[in-house]
């Protein structure tokens, strides 16, 4: 990998550990009940957690385009339309993802001191990360097709580490196990891309092959 290709590899890494960071002290209650639809958990988690959790994960999410600008790179190298493609989709998903979780902190402060006007803050706020969702999807679907057909500069075995298979691992592990698997729910699109993100640097840089 070239300089310029290995800091955006790591400035991704980085940021989906940091958004995940942030989004733990945001809302990482033990036992805490995720599908609450009143969302009590966030009102168990102190406000000033919170603060430092909403800073941290606000500034750093945009690491995530520059992450991405480096998957899609490595990903479709001989299809540059396809490349810019997959590139704008999860740009555009991540930006508002990032206005979603940006607002994680007021549906807190309400479920505190106003708890009539969370059902409001949550019908306007909740269906903005299904944006991300379906480009998550979308992009896996890549992923997958790309590295098993050898189009991409990844290996083969890598296809099945795609971020819709690792989050649909993490929500088996919480159903499955959930006295482990509730530390990685809260984060686990994060857990998911650091994941990825760690798996690209090592492959690319193991491999050698020019960016």
């Amino acid at each position: 990998m070239s300089g310029r290709a290995l800091l955006c590899c790591l400035a991704g890494l980085l940021g989906a550990l940091c958004v995940g960071l942030g989004e733990g002290l945001l809302q990482l209650q033990p036992g805490a009940n995720y599908s609450d639809p009143s969302y009590a958990y966030l009102g168990e988690v102190s406000a000033s957690r919170q603060v430092i959790g909403y800073w941290l994960s606000v500034l750093t999410a945009p690491l995530y385009l520059l992450g991405y600008w480096h998957l899609t790179r490595n990903l479709a190298p001989g299809r540059p339309r396809l490349m810019m493609a997959l590139f704008l989709l999860v740009a555009y998903a991540f930006i508002i993802a990032a206005v979603w979780i940006g607002q994680r902190i007021f549906i807190a402060e309400a479920v505190r001191e106003a708890p009539a006007l969370v059902e409001r803050y949550s019908a306007l706020n909740e269906p903005l990360v299904n944006v991300l969702r379906v480009a998550i999807l979308i992009f896996s679907a890549a992923w997958i097709w790309l590295i098993a057909s050898g189009q991409s500069r990844y290996p083969r075995w890598l296809a099945i580490f795609s971020p819709a298979a690792l989050l649909a691992l993490i929500f088996a592990l919480y159903i499955g196990a959930p006295d482990i698997g509730q530390w990685a729910l809260p984060t686990a699109m994060n857990t998911a891309h650091a994941i990825v993100f760690g798996l690209s640097f090592l492959v690319l840089r193991r491999s050698a092959k020019p960016d």
